[in-house]
């Protein structure tokens, strides 16, 4: 018969914390293309689905007081989960990325599984009507952090 008299021994706990680290890569595009245009070569040229989505992303830029809203279009690879968005830099509003006027559109992709992205860029200079491309770190961005909500 057990004796429940005698202490248990205490239970270790232990807490697992994971890390949500997500990767993103940025790829700027000089091009005359109107948005539409651009996203239906990149859907001819890669086989995706790139659609206008009706929700915009909204950004506060810091030396604003106002709302600003951007229209994209996006892609989700459901086999290996990558989110692509293509995003127009000038826009009635005005500049997504104001410190990178130069740049047309944004091309960034979000848990690329799959695409190699040197392979992309040489890819997407192939196109015509892209004048130039240019390969971004993530961290140089603030859109950054409106594409990870």
């Amino acid at each position: 018969m057990p004796n429940f008299d005698t202490a248990m021994a205490k239970v270790k706990k232990y807490e697992l914390i994971l890390e949500d680290e997500m990767t993103l890569e940025v790829i700027g595009i000089s091009s005359a293309f109107a948005d539409y245009r651009l996203a239906w070569e990149l859907n001819q040229c890669f086989n995706i689905n790139l659609v206008k989505n009706n929700d915009v992303f909204e950004v506060n830029p810091i030396k604003s007081k106002d709302t600003l809203s951007f229209r994209y279009f996006s892609f989700l690879d459901e086999e290996f989960l990558t989110r692509i968005y293509l995003i127009k830099n000038r826009q009635d509003q005005g500049l997504f990325q104001a410190d990178r006027p130069m740049i047309d559109f944004f091309l960034v992709l979000r848990e690329n599984f799959s695409f190699q992205k040197e392979v992309l860029i040489q890819q997407l200079r192939k196109i015509n009507g892209i004048v130039a491309v240019f390969d971004f770190p993530e961290n140089e961005f603030e859109l950054i952090s409106y594409l990870t909500s």
